[in-house]
């Protein structure tokens, strides 16, 4: 198993870095045939291909965006991975960015919708069983050994070669 280490010191897995890849593509919508954020370079892994601004935390009205010339790169190395990041200036960031109102209701609503649709689901099997009843069936008579009668279905097969043997089994068990 191979794995990448930081220069902060820590180790991450192949596997794991693949799957932070493809949660960070799947959230941006980025295709991995032509990505817009993030490219796979073979062999040596992956690197970071979207612009890139910095935003201040106390402006609001202007966002300051630092343009460089030259790309940096990040070189995470591995034995065989290697990743890679090259900013380079674009969209702002908006770190206190707040929440509209209208996103709350319809939370409330899909979960008032949820829950309807368990109740739902829960009744509807008990009323189906409270509602119908299994056809009953009509039996004829095969037999009377020792005050007991023996019946069968009438759309079984007949049974009179089986008789004897009927016979056997009610005298022995009963």
């Amino acid at each position: 198993q191979e794995t990448t280490m930081t220069d902060q010191g820590f180790e991450v897995d192949d596997s794991s870095l693949t799957q932070a890849i493809s949660t960070l593509r799947k959230m941006l919508k980025d295709s991995t045939k032509s990505p817009e954020f993030v490219k796979t370079v073979p062999k040596r892994g992956y690197q970071m291909i979207a612009s890139i601004s910095r935003s201040l935390p106390n402006s609001h009205k202007e966002p300051v965006v630092e343009q460089q010339e030259s790309a940096e790169v990040e070189e995470f190395k591995a034995d065989s991975i290697i990743v890679t990041g090259s900013p380079t200036p674009s969209e702002e960031f908006i770190p206190n960015a707040t929440i509209p109102p209208n996103v709350k209701d319809d939370k409330q609503k899909l979960t008032i919708r949820s829950k309807l649709m368990l109740v739902v689901a829960i009744l509807l099997p008990i009323l189906a069983l409270l509602l119908t009843s299994p056809s009953h069936s009509k039996f004829r008579q095969l037999a009377v050994y020792n005050n007991i009668v023996v019946n069968t279905p009438i759309n079984h097969p007949d049974l009179t070669n089986w008789l004897p043997s009927i016979e056997k089994c009610v005298k022995k068990y009963n």
